[in-house]
């Protein structure tokens, strides 16, 4: 990448990362062992690095039982995990059924087609927008669900569902709810232990600001699940069976140690700095952004039209998609890219369900998803290219 090269593509990966987290991985490569494979002091200083940052990620997430966050190697591993050790533990079986919404990463739908195909399971969308709440109630009470599964915000709109009341209203239903938290976590305060969800499941490099190569798993204790890879844990070494214990029982194999200090590290610059600050600010960039696209004939944008959360509950995150008449999304970003040296995303965003809810299943969108790092002058030099881009058509 160019060093001048303007960076909004957040919403994929957040970019640059934060000295320290850089540094926490650089420090466990050249300090640690295997973690819990042996007695050495460097196995041992592995395992103390490890055990430390998921005290510190359950704390920031509000998990006080630290060993139900589990360690994965992403978010997409997560969702798999949670689904299909879901199912695997006898939650869901043939004709039962998944209600999601139209917002979902293929991360969510691939997996639940996946077991569509092999246990017979079945699973309906629940269109987002301001009646998603209602609808989806309506569609809970009419078709009584097993599980419901749906993302916190969209990678798409930004738009953000209402997790807390809907998390209330499964809780009094007992019907488990699955989160993917992929674009919230290290954006909106989060307390697992007292939200009512089941699942919760995020990585590691976006809003939390560490590395690619990890993600998070919640699980709830009250929820049944099976591990979907049976390997060493370190633990329970003469038997063959898979550990009962959490985290072991989910946790097989060698774990991401450097990737693991790293999102330590950026839990803690985020603790530090104030998560609500950062979103307050990357709001601030939207906005500014927005206000300028919608006076434009020739920009649409999609999604949410407000932009400052409404009685301290966010209504989106800074998260713009939108399209440029005259030219392709691809072509619009692969100039945006070549000649100004602005980084964002076009295409589908994975996200096929969302796309075809807003008639862009076509050509897909242009996303620009702010950070903290990004400043007010990036967004007027994305501004600018844009309309230059626009009178050279």
């Amino acid at each position: 990448m160019n060093a001048k090269t303007i960076y909004f593509d957040n919403a994929a990966s957040s970019f640059p990362k934060p000295d320290a987290v850089i540094n926490a991985s650089a420090d466990f490569l050249r300090s640690c062992g295997n973690p819990g494979r042996g007695a050495h002091a460097f196995a041992l200083e592995g395992a103390r690095k490890i055990f430390e940052a998921r005290e510190k990620i359950a704390e920031f997430l509000g998990v006080k039982q630290t060993e139900r966050l589990v360690f994965t190697p992403g978010c997409t591993a997560s969702l798999n995990m949670a689904l299909k050790g879901f199912a695997a533990a006898g939650g869901l079986g043939q004709g039962d059924l998944v209600i999601v919404s139209s917002l979902e990463h293929n991360s969510m739908m691939r997996p639940l087609q996946q077991l569509k195909e092999t246990i017979g399971i079945e699973f309906a969308v629940c269109d987002a927008g301001e009646s998603f709440e209602s609808d989806l109630q309506q569609m809970v009470n009419e078709r009584k669900p097993k599980l419901v599964a749906f993302t916190w915000a969209s990678n798409v709109t930004g738009e953000v569902l209402p997790i807390s009341s809907i998390a209330k209203f499964l809780g009094s239903k007992q019907i488990p709810l699955l989160v993917d938290g992929a674009q919230t976590a290290g954006k909106l305060e989060t307390a697992l232990d007292a939200s009512g969800i089941s699942f919760f499941c995020a990585s590691g490099h976006k809003g939390l600001m560490g590395a690619p190569g990890v993600g998070v798993l919640y699980v709830a204790p009250d929820v049944p699940i099976d591990p979907l890879i049976a390997g060493g844990t370190g633990s329970r070494s003469e038997s063959l069976e898979v550990p009962g214990e959490f985290p072991d029982r989910l946790e097989a194999g060698t774990s991401p140690g450097p990737a693991i200090a790293a999102l330590a590290a950026g839990v803690h610059w985020l603790k530090t700095e104030g998560i609500s600050t950062g979103l307050k600010a990357e709001l601030y960039l939207t906005e500014r952004f927005l206000v300028w696209a919608r006076a434009q004939s020739y920009i649409k944008v999609f999604g949410p039209q407000k932009v400052r959360p409404e009685n301290g509950v966010a209504v989106r995150m800074p998260v713009v998609a939108f399209s440029m008449d005259g030219i392709s999304p691809s072509g619009l970003a692969d100039m945006l890219d070549t000649e100004y040296g602005i980084a964002v995303r076009a295409g589908l965003h994975c996200a096929p369900l969302c796309h075809k809810q807003l008639g862009t299943l076509k050509e897909g969108l242009v996303r620009v998803s702010f950070g903290v790092f990004n400043v007010g002058n990036e967004v007027d030099a994305l501004i600018s290219a844009l309309e230059k881009i626009r009178a050279g058509l």
